[in-house]
């Protein structure tokens, strides 16, 4: 049995913080079946994150976007 994820659902192009890593990255990919993302870093080299859980995420407000 599969635990179902009551929190906020990451969409391409959102812009997030991980639990782990400093820095501001924008989703570029969401698994849905495996509750993953793949981030890319917004400093300007591309660098892909991948399989990213959802649980790691931290969810930027609104009002600094």
């Amino acid at each position: 049995m599969i635990a179902e994820y009551t929190g906020t659902v990451p969409k391409r192009g959102d812009r997030v913080g991980m639990a782990e890593q400093a820095g501001v990255f924008e989703v570029a990919d969401v698994n849905m079946l495996m509750q993953t993302v793949n981030l890319k870093s917004t400093d300007g080299q591309g660098h892909i994150t991948r399989n990213v859980p959802w649980t790691a995420l931290k969810f930027q407000s609104a009002a600094s976007r």
